[in-house]
């Protein structure tokens, strides 16, 4: 999908601004962003959108250790 096709313009994006602003509160709003942002990658290549997911899984477990051991928890 790119971001100047139709299919973008006038589904996925309105589609996900109505999901988006209908949320409640940040995490699930944040989560919202996370899947249409899935969504979007697997649109033009599904194959990758494990090693995305891969990555974020990897990228939020060390940011995790990171903040443990900045406020003095290691």
């Amino acid at each position: 999908m790119v971001f100047s096709s139709t299919v973008f313009l006038f589904a996925f994006f309105p589609l996900f601004l109505a999901a988006y602003f209908a949320m409640p509160w940040r995490p699930v709003r944040n989560v919202t962003l996370l899947a249409f942002s899935l969504v979007f990658y697997a649109w033009g290549e599904p194959v990758y959108v494990w090693l995305m997911v891969g990555s974020i899984l990897v990228n939020w477990a060390l940011a995790l250790g990171i903040g443990k051991f900045a406020h003095g928890g290691g």
